[in-house]
């Protein structure tokens, strides 16, 4: 009798866990089903749920039933792939496609470099304490780098060199380089990117992961010199020495300090002082030069942040703080004079 109670309770079990499942895609489908949602939309609520979810193949392909572009199906899927519970049967997922040239490149980059993949072994940025700069101070969580890499990775012009640009405008750890870095076929243009993403890297000490990219032992040891010498240089450099870098409470506050100030005068006082004592990111540079509404403040506050300014390639970025001519021409005549 007692067995008999039990089997039925992991029945319902079962069953219930089936139900909420079955409800939390019903409820999806529906959404996905109003008309009122024009078709930007409803891709963009099937690439949320794909990336915040467990899915089913079988779903997979039911959600993909609403699109008739081939492109936007491979975006879904390749989105959701990692999501999906029964990879085993993902291989069902190719017959919705027209296109013979998108269900390949669906392959590669789903099925196809799983084999790879594991073989490489990635940092975890979880528990780093090594050596960071301003100007990467915080790294882009998974989520959203995973949403932003299916972005980059479906333009038609995708290369070196939209990677790049991604990056650039981007605070990445090792492991989501390395995931950009493995899309390039190209050894040249591995080592290349890797070189340009160092300084955009959080967890810069595990960049040495990134040796495992390379298969040419000459590429691979050029990799792991440049690693070596750009550590060497921030743990000498004098300018991280003389000033101290601010924990993200410490900034917020200097900020609002100098939006505190009511005259213009003290204002810009104040800020000369924090800029003077610590290291601070183009990022949090153009946050307080915003503060002043006159060029001239705006200029000998760029000017003099300079110095202490950990990413010194980017500084010409905060040239759109200035408005008018004059002063952005003395702003670049004060770059060329560096």
């Amino acid at each position: 009798m007692k067995l008999r109670i039990l089997l039925l309770s992991a029945l319902c079990l079962v069953v219930s866990s089936f139900g909420q499942k079955k409800t939390k895609y019903e409820s999806f489908k529906n959404e996905l089903s109003q008309k009122k949602y024009s078709s930007e939309v409803v891709l963009d609520k099937a690439l949320n749920y794909s990336s915040h979810n467990d899915i089913y193949v079988s779903e997979l392909i039911d959600a993909c039933r609403f699109f008739s572009s081939d492109r936007r199906k491979y975006r879904i899927c390749v989105n959701a792939y990692p999501r999906v519970i029964d990879k085993r049967n993902f291989f069902q997922v190719y017959d919705l496609f027209n296109s013979f040239s998108l269900a390949m490149k669906l392959y590669h980059n789903t099925q196809a470099n799983q084999s790879a993949i594991s073989q490489i072994n990635y940092p975890n940025v979880d528990y780093y304490h090594g050596l960071t700069t301003n100007a990467c101070n915080r790294p882009m969580a998974d989520f959203q780098f995973r949403n932003m890499y299916n972005e980059v990775r479906n333009r038609r012009n995708y290369n070196i060199r939209s990677i790049k640009q991604f990056i650039s405008n981007n605070c990445l750890s090792t492991r989501q380089i390395m995931k950009l870095t493995e899309t390039l076929q190209s050894e040249r243009d591995r080592f290349e990117l890797l070189q340009f993403a160092f300084p955009y890297s959080f967890d810069l000490e595990n960049f040495y992961y990134t040796e495992q990219l390379i298969n040419d032992n000459f590429l691979k040891q050029r990799l792991i010199r440049f690693i070596d010498r750009e550590i060497a240089q921030m743990n000498n450099n004098s300018g991280f020495n003389d000033c101290r870098p601010l924990s993200q409470s410490e900034y917020d506050y200097v900020l609002k300090s100098i939006q505190d100030e009511r005259f213009s005068k003290e204002r810009l006082k104040l800020a000369k002082q924090h800029i003077e004592r610590n290291c601070f990111s183009i990022q949090r540079i153009r946050a307080i030069v915003k503060e002043f509404s006159f060029d001239k403040d705006k200029l000998e506050l760029l000017k003099l942040s300079y110095q202490n300014c950990p990413n010194k390639e980017q500084f010409y970025k905060l040239k759109e703080t200035l408005s008018f001519s004059r002063h952005k021409r003395e702003f670049d005549q004060f770059l060329l004079n560096r």
